[in-house]
């Protein structure tokens, strides 16, 4: 008997604890649920907010839904409801943690870049080089930077062979009379900067932005490390108002490839970039001479451009074999008799192995 007793003990505790009320996480889980699937927009965002304050993955399917249900919503109007629901799905599914798979995000790029960054620095999935390579190309600095640190963190060796093929390899010739003095020479970059303001539709809930910048502060997230970090900011725009947004960002791209492989290869970032933009100083006495320090200078740049490539790949495996690289030469004539013309120097090829 005594077994008998304790199985209708066991039995009697079981059916008492189903009679419990659910927890309030549950409960909480539960009203997310609910107006997530809802037919109106405020409520919609309504549930993402708050399974964004959940901090839980118990609505990661729900959320993944309406990401899939929302990709034709993609370039709605800032100012539109849906827009506004939108960005509290994708907080939710940031301040949540929930895989989103890259095929998922792919309708938000161009619109909603910032985002689909951080989602994918936060995705372990497979399928995400494909989309930072798309994200790798031609877009403002702040996201270029971000989707380039991922790629390289990541060792992808499709982004490798692309960085290796987008890079610029010069070499300057300058070149001056014998007893004349060297001039001075000097460069400059570029950048971009972007700053917007932004209202909630009435009766939404607080809305969090999400912007990319490339120094460190108070209430940044380093979202991408590399030659130059890339951080984000998470701004909440309060209900029934409108917060203004921005950042300013400038960034040399071709140094930033070169600094990739320059870590890539353990070298210094200095080192690599003479490596890659030459400076030669030419003191004409002929065009012969003038023809064989071109040669030499340009020997020696191609042997120090194999060392490096070289390097990476001994240290990470990555090959870059096939890739046809560039020298482009650049003769700047400071002479002051001109009347020997300088021959045409012709670029030089480097057929990586």
């Amino acid at each position: 008997m005594p077994f008998a007793n304790g199985w209708l003990m066991m039995s009697f505790l079981a059916a008492a604890s189903s009679a419990q009320p659910p927890s309030i996480g549950a409960q909480e889980t539960t009203r997310a649920r609910l107006l997530l699937h809802s037919t109106r927009w405020v409520d919609k965002a309504w549930g993402a907010y708050f399974a964004g304050r959940l901090h839980s993955t118990d609505l990661a399917v729900d959320i993944l839904d309406e990401f899939r249900a929302s990709g034709i919503l993609s370039a709605a109007s800032p100012s539109s409801e849906e827009h506004a629901f939108i960005a509290a799905l994708f907080d939710a599914a940031i301040e949540s943690g929930v895989q989103v798979h890259a095929a998922v995000l792919d309708p938000f790029e161009g619109g909603w870049d910032e985002q689909v960054l951080v989602l994918l620095a936060l995705s372990r999935a497979r399928d995400r080089e494909d989309s930072l390579l798309r994200l790798s190309d031609a877009r403002p600095d702040m996201a270029w930077s971000a989707a380039n640190n991922l790629l390289f963190g990541m060792k992808s060796r499709k982004w490798y062979v692309k960085t290796l093929g987008e890079l610029s390899i010069t070499q300057r010739f300058t070149v001056i009379d014998p007893d004349s003095v060297p001039p001075n020479v000097s460069g400059t970059g570029g950048g971009d900067c972007g700053d917007g303001m932004t209202q909630i539709p009435k009766g939404f809930p607080p809305i969090a932005l999400y912007t990319l910048q490339s120094t460190p502060g108070t209430g940044l997230v380093l979202l991408a490390p590399g030659p130059v970090d890339v951080y984000y900011r998470r701004t909440v725009v309060p209900t029934d108002q409108q917060t203004g947004f921005g950042s300013c960002f400038s960034v040399n791209r071709m140094k930033v490839r070169i600094g990739y492989l320059a870590a890539l290869a353990k070298m210094s970032a200095e080192e690599a970039e003479k490596l890659f933009h030459c400076e030669a100083l030419i003191r004409y006495k002929g065009v012969e001479q003038f023809q064989s320090a071109i040669q030499q200078s340009m020997e020696l740049q191609e042997q120090g451009i194999r060392g490096l490539i070289q390097a990476v790949q001994q240290r990470e495996r990555l090959s870059g074999s096939g890739v046809v690289l560039q020298i482009v030469p650049e003769v700047n004539d400071q002479r002051q008799n001109r009347t020997d013309p300088l021959p045409t120097v012709p670029p030089r090829g480097i057929v990586l192995n």
